[in-house]
């Protein structure tokens, strides 16, 4: 019995729990999505990309309930999911969907409206709504829609999960030009590139890491005071120069957003001739960072 409730017990930390802490993540996401809709795209009549922009085309113009509109056009999408894709993703991106498909109805009449103008309707909703759907994407989610169908087309047809999302949302923001008043497209637009970069932030974090390159006849020394002034691990590449043909130690080291100054004022300070480039980096795991 002991046993089995030490077993127990691990399973709850190591699965469990993670597992609950993701689904109510994902649902906050959506939650916080529902809000959103309610709050400040459907009072100020502003359109979407996707299933979503599609669901609100069809309420504004034939007053089919956007919680339907967005239900029913998933069924076939999800359908078609879960014979191409895993059933995690599926899985997680049911529970965000249906999340959002039920919180819709059930919040609506207290969610209250503010009183602002459109531009400010249009920010906010974006940052919001950005904050929501970064959550679902952040935990392995979605709600479904172009999200689901962008993955099918990259496993079938090698084609870019970004530029297919990007052509079915271009394709229903110009139809929208021709149903709806272009100041409204035209916010639409504003609100989705806003959302596009808190979704970013959410995911990635204010601490993105920098992958830093360093060339330097003093390698040895600005990677001791990198090592003790900055606290990062610093490796060498052996390089050799393309014109002398002179063997060079490249310092290589990836620092956080916050480190770089500091890098470069430990090269600047040794050796004002180095040459030093900076690229993003989009994951980094070991000892010091977070995947």
């Amino acid at each position: 019995m002991k046993w089995m409730a030490g077993l127990n017990l691990h399973t709850v930390k190591k699965r469990i729990l993670p597992f609950i802490g993701r689904l109510l993540a994902i649902s906050a996401g959506a939650v916080i999505m529902a809000v959103v809709y309610n709050a400040l795209v459907i009072p100020y009549g502003l359109l979407s990309g996707g299933v979503a922009g599609i669901a609100l085309i069809g309420n504004y113009l034939l007053h089919i309930p956007f919680y339907l509109g967005v239900l029913v056009l998933n069924i076939p999408i999800f359908l078609l999911g879960m014979k191409e894709l895993s059933w995690k993703f599926i899985m997680y991106s049911l529970i965000g969907t249906a999340a959002m498909v039920i919180a819709l109805p059930l919040i609506k009449p207290y969610t209250p409206t503010p009183n602002v103008d459109l531009f400010l309707a249009a920010v906010f909703s974006g940052a919001v709504g950005g904050i929501g759907e970064g959550l679902i994407l952040k935990y392995g989610a979605s709600t479904g829609g172009t999200d689901i169908l962008s993955i099918i087309a990259k496993k079938r047809w090698n084609l870019s999960v970004g530029a297919f999302s990007f052509y079915c949302n271009l394709i229903i923001i110009l139809a929208s030009f021709f149903l709806f008043n272009p100041r409204i497209v035209l916010y639409t637009i504003v609100s989705m590139w806003v959302s596009g970069k808190v979704i970013d932030l959410v995911i990635d974090g204010l601490n993105s890491n920098k992958s830093v390159m360093i060339i330097s006849e003093h390698s040895g020394e600005i990677a001791d005071r990198i090592m003790n002034e900055v606290s990062r691990g610093v490796t060498f590449l052996e390089g050799r120069g393309a014109y002398s043909g002179d063997p060079k130690k490249v310092i290589n080291c990836v620092v956080n957003h916050f480190e770089i100054p500091k890098v470069k004022e430990i090269v600047l300070d040794v050796d004002s001739q180095a040459f030093m480039f900076v690229t993003e980096t989009v994951e980094v795991t070991g000892q010091g960072f977070t995947a």
